[in-house]
């Protein structure tokens, strides 16, 4: 992409209020020729697609949303049907997102909006604040996106933004980095019109000003940027090493019916998953395995048949029984992969 707004050089005798009025300039006429106004939560900015939205990015591309947002919108079209549905049915639909926590802290929040707020989505931090699975970030999206209020919509991308346009480089996880960019972020907001800015922002983070090495030569923040290596910046203080871990789970399957367990685990409560062998390893080579990440741990499945009747606790559910109720997506992965291989 290049750079299409010439601008007069930064200027180290510039004041801050000259420094920032002119940035915000530069990245909103930039923002209205290149920003991503195509994605479909902000052709709808309404109060529920805006919370819906914000609950589907924690964790998840904006790839993967784009595609689930509509079909999730398409099954529960209104707050009322979302907090009308049943929990089974509220996973299903937010089967390949992940973290199913937050499909159930969302369906939580649409119950008390029903409740406390007659349905309607509060626009008053300390509201939103009280709703399930609502943090600082998701209450300042929907006040500034659904409302367009003056909220310091702080995600990863801005963050990165607007720390390298200040040079900020105190570490942003510790407490004196907090403090310093939730000032920079208040001085760079303006006082209306925060949707606009907040997406352009974002949109700025997402494709010329991203992780690692930006494409500054392109940016239309460049002539007010302080950065002075903008590749080493936000900082962070060092990451958890990622550990490995192996689980055994049991593929039984019984006049043609597989057997899952109900999820009681706070991981994905409420799904149906292959049965845990425990950590012994058993005997012979599995008939399936994936690996996937959940937070820290990168987890290798292995999958075992076993040839014993079912036990008590588990539900036998045919092929296409398989595809209409809630399960995990790498258990739902393996389980295809083996049935795959089993039918060859």
């Amino acid at each position: 992409m290049l750079a299409v707004f010439p601008t007069m050089p930064y200027q180290p005798f510039m004041n801050k209020e000259k420094r920032i009025s002119m940035a915000r300039h530069a990245l909103l006429e930039w923002h209205g020729i290149f920003g991503r106004h195509d994605l479909p939560w902000r052709r709808d900015m309404s109060p529920y697609a805006v919370l819906v939205s914000e609950f589907m990015l924690q964790q998840t591309t904006v790839a993967t949303v784009a595609v689930r947002f509509a079909e999730w919108m398409k099954i529960f079209p209104t707050l009322s049907d979302l907090a009308a549905a049943k929990e089974e049915t509220v996973l299903s639909a937010w089967e390949g997102l992940g973290y199913y926590a937050r499909a159930r802290r969302l369906h939580a929040a649409a119950r008390k909006i029903i409740e406390r707020h007659d349905g309607v989505i509060p626009r008053e931090e300390i509201d939103l604040l009280a709703l399930p699975g609502v943090g600082a970030y998701t209450a300042a999206a929907v006040r500034a996106f659904a409302y367009n209020e003056r909220a310091l919509v702080l995600d990863t991308n801005i963050i990165r933004v607007l720390a390298r346009h200040a040079n900020l480089i105190a570490p942003i996880d510790r407490t004196g980095g907090k403090e310093s960019l939730l000032r920079i972020a208040d001085a760079f907001y303006p006082a209306h019109n925060c949707r606009t800015m907040a997406s352009a922002l974002m949109d700025l983070g997402a494709t010329l000003c991203t992780s690692g090495m930006p494409a500054c030569a392109s940016c239309p923040l460049k002539p007010t940027c302080l950065a002075l290596q903008p590749e080493q910046i936000p900082k962070k203080t060092a990451r958890a090493v990622t550990t490995k871990q192996t689980e055994f789970r049991v593929w039984y399957f019984y006049k043609n019916r597989l057997y899952l367990e109900a999820s009681l685990g706070s991981r994905w409560q409420g799904l149906w998953i292959l049965p845990e062998l425990g950590d012994n390893k058993p005997k012979g080579r599995p008939l399936g395995e994936i690996t996937y990440p959940i937070t820290r741990y990168r987890i290798k499945m292995k999958v075992y048949q076993i040839s014993l009747k079912p036990h008590e606790g588990l539900k036998g559910f045919t092929a296409a029984e398989l595809k209409k109720i809630p399960i995990p997506s790498p258990h739902r992965r393996v389980i295809e992969k083996i049935l795959r291989k089993v039918a060859a």
